[in-house]
């Protein structure tokens, strides 16, 4: 039986990236929050990014990701095709 991945709200995320922009060290949010340190310094980046598309949930895509796809349609998305 193999182990399952921990998800994580877009609530929970954005409580724990307020608790660092409040003062608290990384440390010791993850402590808190009972994560690796290393998932608040992706949390955070993503949320630098662009915080509207931070955190979209489970399925969901990024709306740069659905923008891409969505003009490949209209192009074409075949790279080994030329066009002169």
């Amino acid at each position: 039986m193999g182990l399952s991945r921990r998800q994580f709200s877009r609530e929970f995320k954005l409580a724990a990236l307020q608790r660092l922009e409040r003062g608290a060290s990384v440390g010791e949010v993850a402590r808190a929050f009972e994560i690796n340190p290393n998932m608040l310094h992706r949390w955070r980046q993503e949320f630098r990014q662009g915080p509207g598309n931070a955190f979209p949930g489970v399925g969901q895509r990024r709306w740069e990701e659905g923008r891409v796809a969505e003009l490949e349609r209209k192009i074409g998305s075949r790279p080994w095709r030329l066009i002169f």
